[in-house]
């Protein structure tokens, strides 16, 4: 059978090919979103694949039952990303942190490195007039719906308040962007969307325990995929230890801005992370269903003309430390997502090449 290798060339700290984008129960995305389902725990995943072979090959090798086909070459697409910015602007922000903030914003907004990530912002406490802070429905409709940058930036800056004010329903506020961010990824599956939010671990409205709160990051996670991103920033009123439980639960850690000096910095870290190495799935060659077992991933070093098969693994937990590439879902696979030890190897190669190919069995850890 023939097969098509789609090829992009990977820069320093960025994918040179994206055109990519940054972006309870999910209901609605918003006004460009469209409907979704609700993300209760334990939904989705990754079913293991059997199989035996092994390590890595030569793209014209035939390590572990078969070699990678190779035919014709087209550029493969890394994985659009959005982002559902969920910005804390109670009191303990008043002033200089808020001046801080809101620029850092505006600079990462503008950053032409950020062109083509997506990304939408509702406030915490609500900025809607006459809404009850309370209900998670105020916030899962964002107050700037998700679109790409750089034609999104005068939505985002001009929607920010002149100053921080008002209380922190953490609660209801993180329930509705997690809604609205699910609902999103339901309606866009080949993308990847992150939940970030800014925070001190204070909540002083709506619920008195930080369990349920740290619980709805860990369903989101676990129903689509959708990681909670946590930037800490310091005020009066900071709890710490809450902010490690929700990132913990929504599949990260936390990214430590208690010099809010650091916010724009810890912005930037943010995006380098999430862009990761993901891949939508090309479509097979000649309009042929795909057969997730016959896909193959490789990686050519920079100046080099031998390409690498990766082996693939069950999911990031099979990656442990070595080489490999596996799929967002084993069943009905959107997305190929590189193993940490290989995304870290190609991510630090300026003139590396990757490639997705069809038509001969995978070859599996």
């Amino acid at each position: 059978m023939p097969a098509t290798i789609r090829r992009c060339v990977f820069g320093a700290l960025a994918l040179s090919c994206v055109a990519a984008a940054w972006s309870g129960c999910a209901e609605e995305a918003g006004p460009d979103g469209g409907a979704g389902g609700t993300f209760p725990v334990g939904a989705g995943g990754t079913n293991g694949l059997g199989g035996s072979g092994g390590g890595f090959a030569s793209a014209n090798g035939g390590a572990g039952g078969g070699g990678v086909c190779v035919s014709t070459s087209e550029k493969a697409e890394p994985t659009p990303l959005d982002i559902v910015l969920l910005l804390d602007r109670s009191s303990g922000y008043a002033g200089e942190p808020w001046t801080v903030i809101t620029s850092a914003l505006g600079t990462f907004f503008e950053d032409p490195v950020s062109d083509g990530i997506s990304v939408g912002m509702v406030y915490l406490s609500t900025v809607k007039p006459f809404a009850d802070a309370c209900d998670a429905d105020n916030y899962k409709v964002l107050d700037v719906p998700i679109a790409p940058l750089p034609g999104n930036t005068f939505a985002l800056t001009n929607s920010m308040p002149a100053d921080a004010a008002g209380g922190t329903p953490l609660h209801p506020g993180l329930q509705g962007a997690l809604m609205a961010a699910t609902a999103y990824q339901d309606a866009h599956p080949t993308h990847k969307v992150i939940l970030v939010m800014t925070g001190d671990g204070d909540f002083n409205q709506c619920t008195d325990d930080i369990n349920p709160i740290a619980a709805m990051a860990k369903s989101a996670f676990d129903y689509n995929g959708v990681r909670t991103y946590v930037i800490a920033v310091q005020s009066p009123f900071q709890v710490l230890p809450n902010l490690d439980k929700i990132a913990e639960a929504g599949g990260t850690t936390v990214y430590d801005a208690l010099d809010i000096s650091d916010f724009s910095e810890k912005m930037t870290e943010i995006r380098a992370a999430a862009l990761g190495c993901d891949f939508e799935i090309p479509p097979p060659p000649g309009g042929q269903a795909l057969i997730p077992d016959e896909v193959n991933f490789t990686y050519t070093p920079g100046g080099t003309d031998t390409p690498i098969t990766l082996p693939r693994a069950d999911d990031l937990a099979d990656c442990g430390d070595k080489p490999g590439w596996y799929y967002d879902n084993n069943v009905a696979p959107t997305k190929i997502i590189v193993c940490p030890a290989s995304c870290a190897t190609i991510q630090n190669d300026s003139l590396a090449e990757v490639a997705a190919a069809f038509g001969c069995a995978s070859q599996v850890n």
